[in-house]
């Protein structure tokens, strides 16, 4: 299944905790092993997203600072590691959101 566009600023845990892709997922699939196989992405990360804060420590000031699809926890480097099940229920509940 294709990523929607506006997908690519979203960063896994925040597919985890924000989107309602639990009741799309097929009957029988435990949706916490998609909750667990998206925060694992984030825990893997080796160019994550800078948290927001003052500037100092890592963090940004301007949620501009957030939204490089480079850092490693954005859709565009893990969408292709969630099965077709996966990515449909995702794509189905940011339709919703």
């Amino acid at each position: 299944m294709t990523r929607p566009e506006e997908l690519n600023y979203w960063t896994a845990d925040e597919v985890a905790e924000c989107l309602p892709y639990q009741e799309h997922l097929p009957p029988g699939y435990e949706w916490q092993a998609l909750a667990s196989k998206l925060w694992s992405f984030v825990a893997a990360a080796e160019n994550p997203t800078p948290q927001g804060g003052d500037g100092a420590d890592g963090t940004v000031e301007l949620p501009c600072g957030r939204l490089s699809p480079s850092n490693d926890d954005k859709a565009p480097h893990w969408w292709g590691k969630l099965t077709p099940d996966e990515q449909r229920a995702i794509v189905l509940a940011l339709e919703e959101a």
